[in-house]
């Protein structure tokens, strides 16, 4: 209706004066709808996604992967279950001397991964428990000698989410993350260093998991309008560490590490954006009819009745 008001001829029936404050009065409606229109689709496209949290249970949980940078050493490991302890040093690859490793000459690398075993919260359908005794066969370090002690790099990881650890990552991990990074670049860098740990000899560690997931909504046009939404679900969890007086079994008994899966509840947090064109729709026809409710005060609705407030009362 504005715009048709707009480019309508003038009428020989009304004064000019009032034919000029209509055109001034239309052009300005229009231009400040048209501004609003931009001021609302420009803040559809820098908003941000928030975050909508929810919980979801699961049954089972798969192993993540383990990776360690330990001195000359051995591993064992034994997982328990409804059953009893049984041994899995068979998914275990023992530390193996690290070429690449040139800050430390004595660094060696191994690796536990398994596909069969499940963490379960039905007693006889998983393991509840998994635990890793490291034992030292390095000669030149002296239990006695504190200051000769080793540290071992612990990592877990998701299947294939990770690279595998170096003390360059370790070192790297405590620095801040570059700007130049992409959000969701910075996010797959910060879960590959998520649960990596640089743990001290002699010392009896347990690892509680905690099962997260995490709905990344992708820059796209139909997540902006509103019709769908495009979302990268990616799994991972987080860890907490508690630490224990070590009691040796043997004399190179190195440390201890336990890990578990006390709950089986999934935290969920899924993008979601509140500012759509679609949602919006409501706020431009709102705006729109506010300015043809404006025009019809002051000129009237009619073609043939013109009569508004500036008609009746604004000339004699």
């Amino acid at each position: 209706m504005v715009l048709k008001k707009l480019f309508q001829k003038y009428r020989k029936t009304e004064p000019t004066e009032i034919f000029i404050l209509k055109q001034f009065v239309l052009t300005l409606l229009l231009v400040s709808l048209i501004g609003y229109t931009w001021l609302i689709i420009w803040d559809i496209y820098s908003d941000n996604p928030v975050v909508q949290n929810s919980l979801i249970e699961e049954n089972s949980f798969s192993i993540p992967e383990f990776l360690f940078i330990t001195p000359k050493a051995s591993i064992s490991c034994n997982f328990k279950n409804a059953n009893g302890i049984y041994d899995c040093t068979k998914y275990v690859i023992q530390p193996q001397f690290d070429h690449t490793d040139k800050i430390n000459i004595s660094s060696y690398k191994a690796s536990f991964f398994t596909n069969e075993l499940l963490f379960s919260k039905i007693p006889n359908n998983g393991l509840s428990s998994l635990e890793f005794m490291i034992y030292i066969n390095d000669s030149n370090f002296n239990a006695s000698d504190y200051s000769s002690l080793p540290y071992v790099v612990f990592q877990m990881k998701n299947t294939g989410t990770a690279s595998d650890i170096s003390y360059d990552d370790y070192t790297n991990s405590i620095q801040s993350q570059k700007d130049s990074l992409g959000l969701y670049s910075r996010f797959s860098r910060t879960i590959n260093i998520l649960n990596l740990y640089s743990i001290a000899s002699y010392s009896s560690y347990k690892f509680k998991l905690t099962r997260k997931r995490k709905d990344i909504m992708l820059p796209s046009w139909e997540n902006y309008i509103g019709f769908s939404s495009k979302l990268v679900k990616t799994s991972y969890f987080t860890s907490s560490m508690e630490t224990f007086p070590f009691q040796n079994d043997t004399a190179t008994s190195l440390l201890k590490i336990a890990i578990e899966q006390p709950t089986y509840t999934v935290q969920v947090e899924t993008d979601k954006r509140n500012k759509t064109v679609v949602s919006s729709l409501g706020l431009i026809g709102g705006a729109w009819g506010f300015a043809t409710s404006i025009y019809a005060l002051l000129f009237g609705t009619d073609s043939i009745k013109p009569w508004g407030l500036i008609q009746k009362y604004g000339t004699n």
